[in-house]
């Protein structure tokens, strides 16, 4: 059986190679050769991953080390990123909030 050409999950522009798991977090995506070479990981995993930490400052070096190098080979601001960070703590607040609500019911 012939396996599916697959995007990168991490830029979506090049073909992906393979999929492997992501360092430090149980999901498996597919990445592009120059992705992986670069240490580059989907960004979407890194904002919420960070923000289960409670923020960046929370997360080890090695972590800390695969964020800058997925912002710098994606081209996305750290600004942008403890921005969406911050939303998404503030997410998981809220979904906290609604389920202590829900269990005093």
């Amino acid at each position: 059986m012939k396996i599916p050409a697959m995007d990168c999950d991490v830029c979506g522009v090049e073909l992906a190679i393979g999929v492997a798991c992501v360092p430090y977090v149980p999901i498996s995506v597919a990445y592009g050769i120059d992705c992986l070479r670069a240490n580059a990981h989907p960004y979407w995993v890194l904002v919420a991953n960070t923000a289960a930490c409670d923020g960046f400052e929370y997360c080890d070096e090695g972590w800390q080390k695969m964020v800058f190098d997925t912002l710098n080979h994606l081209n996305i601001s750290f600004e942008k990123f403890t921005e969406d960070v911050r939303i998404e703590i503030e997410e998981f607040m809220k979904m906290e909030q609604t389920a202590l609500m829900m269990e005093g019911d």
